[in-house]
């Protein structure tokens, strides 16, 4: 009946049986019948049966041999061995209560051996090395075939019990540890993980009985509620990676804490389980599955903090359109002078990190003073903004409201990049003709100008792949800012500058609440600037240190030093009015580049950190496009009213 379909299996069935106390030669009996069922050939022969066609021949060859009984209760010795507790309780759930330990385990297990005890059948499982395959195969199964099987292999009822009082155990000190607690708005001595040792104990001990079970439900409840309520405090104080990660092993074991309890009831999906355990033994090895699991959460956080701040970059009136274009204008002009410092550094013989050093000191220091005098940067905004749009696609307020949003986006960019480039243009041409009676020639020399007018060249020179990495830099200064805007808010840090008795002392108490707003409302732009300042001014060099050629493309330093190079071209009779039309519309997709890609970046972390499907993205395009055909100007003018 089987024929050559199960080559070697008869072979596998009959090895011999040892005593009960070598339950390690058991195991091994029954690891090599799983291996051979779920065989992974690379190339498998023409024919050959899959992992549902071996399956009906290990059932066909049990059947028809004579021994069957034997054979069947042999292999349910060797699978509801006690053991089995370690398996329901910790298959699929970290090891560690920490991040760090977990990753650093997790690390280590992928290129350190492990010897693991041969009797442990969650060991058993765990050197299957099982994949998402194999979870996919066993959910098709027919019900017949788990009905039959299930019989063999289901443990006993006691061993769910006990892995469940295990994991209550547990559970509670995770839900109890100073860093939950510190974060719960209930008093300590009220936690509901207080009393969950005992109720899942009781329930352990008098299975069915329905005044446990509803205990058991609204203890569980009221455990879920608490991560709740940290989590929503959390979403106004900022999350950590530990922070985030206990959480989540919190839900986890609890949800497993539910099926075991059920499944020691009577009740429950066992199949539903043993999915679970194979997708857990799966992914619990996986470090690319740690890090994606418990920093997503933290990622959210993260571009939820920038989106809030990508709300102010957005013009929605046309009272904000014109303070826009102020706020920007007054940033080109500070830039041009940011412009006229680089080169005076650039002339000075430093070492090579010291340059790069004082570069980053100089963008930085430049960028700190636009924040703290309320001027904008345009090529800033774009990734955060990106967050914002993000957000209203998350909270689905209406493809009428997601246009209008998108078109204020668009004409805020339009208009902060014309007041960047727009001051940023004359002010270097002013600073120029100011310099020269003090140096005696202008900022520039005639080839370091001529050098630079040829760089600005959008099809000559690298400019454009030079400010499609500028826009990346932008893009990692906007993470820069949702970080720290989470740190500032999981530390409370504005109201403990506020409240710190050691500045109350130095300042007196107005100045130290005064510093306490100002970090609220300064701290993470600032941190965004530090790091952009150091991505244009410190990586050029240290890449050039390495033998690779990056140099940064700004639209607004670029249109300063423009300038700079026409007013020094102009001097010496050299201007020519075809290579700075050229250095124009370099300018200008300079711009484009620096906005689009920085941009796409925070709408696409943003979007995948949020969940959020392709179809939106395409149902929002589809929209844009015919509101655009529709009413092009309201992606350039705000509306009168």
């Amino acid at each position: 009946m089987v024929g050559a379909s199960a080559p070697g299996l008869v072979r596998l069935l009959d090895a011999p049986a040892r005593a009960e106390e070598d339950a390690g030669h058991e195991q091994a009996w029954v690891e090599g019948l799983v291996r051979w069922l779920l065989q992974r050939d690379r190339l498998p022969s023409l024919g050959a049966p899959d992992r549902s066609g071996r399956l009906r021949a290990l059932a066909a060859v049990v059947d028809e041999h004579p021994r069957r009984d034997a054979l069947l209760a042999r292999m349910s010795a060797v699978w509801t061995h006690a053991s089995a507790v370690r398996l329901l309780a910790e298959m699929g759930l970290p090891d560690h209560t920490s991040f760090l330990k977990e990753a650093g385990q997790r690390l280590t297990d992928r290129f350190v051996p492990l010897l693991d005890p041969q009797e442990d059948l969650y060991a058993l499982v765990d050197r299957l090395r099982l994949t998402e395959d194999e979870a996919r195969w066993l959910e098709s199964l027919p019900e017949a075939t788990l009905q039959r099987w299930s019989a063999v292999l289901a443990p006993a009822a006691r061993s769910y019990a006990v892995a469940a009082t295990l994991l209550s155990v547990r559970a509670a000190a995770l839900g109890l540890s100073r860093e939950l607690t510190a974060r719960d708005e209930s008093a300590e001595g009220e936690s509901a993980f207080l009393t969950l040792p005992e109720v899942v104990r009781a329930l352990a001990q008098q299975p069915g009985d329905a005044a446990l079970l509803e205990r058991w439900t609204q203890t569980r409840r009221a455990c879920e509620q608490v991560v709740a309520r940290t989590l929503s405090r959390l979403d106004r104080r900022g999350l950590s990676v530990e922070l985030v990660y206990r959480l989540e092993l919190v839900r986890a074991t609890l949800l497993r804490l539910d099926q075991l309890l059920l499944l020691a009831n009577g009740g429950g999906d066992g199949f539903a389980l043993s999915v679970e355990l194979v997708r857990g033994s799966a992914s619990q090895h996986s470090l690319r599955e740690l890090l994606r699991s418990t920093l997503r959460s933290l990622a959210l956080r993260v571009v939820e903090h920038t989106a809030h701040t990508g709300e102010h970059y957005i013009a929605s009136t046309r009272a904000e359109w014109w303070a826009m274009l102020r706020s920007a204008s007054g940033g080109g002009a500070l830039t041009a002078l940011t412009a006229s410092f680089k080169y005076g550094l650039a002339a000075l013989p430093l070492a090579p990190a010291v340059m790069g050093m004082a570069h980053a000191l100089n963008y930085s220091l430049s960028f700190i003073a636009l924040q703290l005098l309320g001027l904008s940067l345009a090529s800033k905004q774009p990734a955060m903004t990106g967050s914002a749009l993000a957000d209203a696609l998350d909270q689905r307020s209406g493809q009428t409201a997601e246009i209008e949003l998108v078109a204020s986006i668009a004409r805020t960019q339009l208009v902060a990049a014309i007041g960047n480039v727009a001051l940023a243009i004359p002010v270097a041409l002013l600073l120029d003709l100011a310099l020269r009676p003090l140096m005696g020639h202008p900022l520039l020399s005639a080839e370091q100008a001529a050098h630079g007018l040829a760089s600005l060249h959008p099809l000559r020179s690298m400019s454009l792949p030079f400010a499609v990495v500028t826009g990346v830099f932008l893009w990692i200064s906007s993470l820069a800012a949702g970080l720290s805007a989470n740190w500032s808010a999981f530390r409370s840090l504005p109201q403990a500058v506020a409240r710190s008795a050691r500045l109350r002392a130095m300042l007196g108490e107005h100045r130290a609440r005064w510093l306490g707003a100002q970090v609220g409302r300064h701290f993470s732009g600032i941190a965004a600037y530090v790091v952009l300042g150091f991505l244009l001014g410190f990586v050029p060099v240290l890449c050039q240190f390495a033998g690779v050629g990056l140099e940064v493309r700004h639209v607004t330093l670029s249109a300063a030093s423009l300038a700079f190079d026409a007013s020094a071209l102009y001097s010496a009779g050299g201007l020519s009015v075809r290579p700075l039309l050229w250095a124009f519309a370099g300018v200008a997709l300079i711009g484009l580049c620096n906005f689009g890609v920085s941009f796409a970046l925070g709408l696409r972390v943003a979007l995948q950190a949020r969940g959020l499907a392709a179809v939106d993205r395409r149902r929002l395009l589809r929209g844009l496009m015919a509101a655009l055909v529709r009413s092009p100007a309201q992606f350039f003018f705000p509306p009168r009213a």
